[in-house]
């Protein structure tokens, strides 16, 4: 064994004496650590359950929750609010009130009609603390149609829909039940018209209202309650069931309390412009494709559709639902796992050149 030098022994000495050192300090640090918890803790808990900001935050973080498709776990957030008041969030994220829009006779701006042989899809990108959003302008909107999946009881993903239909660009439509959370996106929700033909109803019949966003033959879109015999007698040839409603006739239809009862998440939301453009955006969430974004509000869509003259916009599925395809891109990276990379969808609104 090698002998010890001198510089050793001391420096053996000055360990021994700092570890008789250490446990004093660890106490004191381990006491003050503790004490900011305490202080950060009770700031919180004061933000959190005594201040108006903290009761909507409560309410937004019960919404991102609901908007969801583990909903169910809901009846443990009772520590942020009682259930009455998850309860009056659910109804409203079910029915939320509801407008129609007002139908233009005298169809589209002449100009847009002239312009629109001349005028390619444009994609933007919108970059935010708290999410990313892509948007698709498409100036002609007789190009835009409600597509289904081409599979019995099972739905596509995005790219196989808009591929199948010589499509050049898309988003998802409308929601499906999901039963055990597999994501087949087989049993659609509500009203589905594609091509003037009507493929799904609700399950009260053809004189149920349901809220939709539909196009009229002249590519018109228009969003309200409409039941499918209403919306024949319209002339609407494309149209699908969700909500809520963003915009209507120019004014903003989005509420605190409709964002409370949707919370932050991936969105997606179809609008048209006063020019007779087709808005599609879609944003990203729930830290999935980037780790620092929460989502969107639906404040935030809508707010995103003003940016964009949007006269009359809806909200369609989102979640892992949320998908965009432009030109065989997938723009943003779905919120979900599965083998295809992104979810498989009842239906899509689809971007079909004429």
């Amino acid at each position: 064994m090698k002998p010890s030098t001198q510089h050793e022994i001391v420096h053996s000495r000055s360990e021994r004496h700092s570890k008789r050192k250490k446990p004093k300090r660890l106490k004191k640090m381990l006491w003050i650590i503790i004490f900011i918890l305490f202080i950060l803790a009770g700031s919180t808990a004061g933000f959190m359950y005594g201040t108006p900001q903290g009761l909507s935050f409560r309410k937004m973080l019960v919404g991102s929750v609901l908007s969801t498709q583990h909903a169910r776990y809901v009846k443990y957030m009772t520590f942020l609010l009682p259930q009455n008041e998850i309860d009056a969030l659910k109804k409203l994220a079910k029915h939320p009130p509801t407008k129609q829009t007002t139908i233009n006779q005298k169809t589209l701006p002449l100009d847009y009609k002239k312009k629109k042989q001349n005028q390619a899809i444009k994609v933007d990108t919108i970059e935010t603390q708290n999410y990313t959003a892509k948007v698709l302008i498409i100036p002609d909107p007789t190009t835009v149609h409600l597509v289904p999946s081409q599979l019995k009881d099972q739905g596509q993903g995005l790219s196989d829909i808009i591929k199948e239909n010589n499509g050049v660009a898309g988003i998802n439509a409308g929601g499906f039940v999901d039963k055990g959370g597999t994501g087949s996106g087989g049993q659609v929700i509500g009203i589905v018209i594609s091509e003037g033909k009507v493929l799904d109803v609700p399950s009260a019949g053809r004189d149920k209202a349901e809220l939709v966003g539909a196009f009229l033959s002249d590519g018109q879109f228009i969003t309200g309650n409409y039941s499918v015999n209403q919306l024949m007698k319209l002339g609407v040839t494309e149209a699908v069931s969700f909500g809520p409603q963003l915009i209507v006739d120019g004014k903003n239809q989005v509420t605190s309390s409709i964002d409370a009862a949707w919370g932050w998440a991936p969105r997606t939301a179809i609008g048209q412009a006063e020019d007779g453009k087709v808005v599609m955006i879609i944003t990203d969430g729930r830290f999935y494709w980037n780790k620092t974004h929460r989502g969107a509000s639906m404040s935030d869509m809508e707010h995103l559709m003003e940016t964009y003259h949007v006269k009359n916009a809806i909200s369609m599925d989102g979640g892992g639902s949320t998908t965009m395809i432009n030109n065989g891109q997938l723009l943003l990276k779905p919120a979900t796992q599965t083998s295809i990379g992104m979810r498989y969808l009842p239906n899509a609104w689809v971007v079909i050149p004429n």
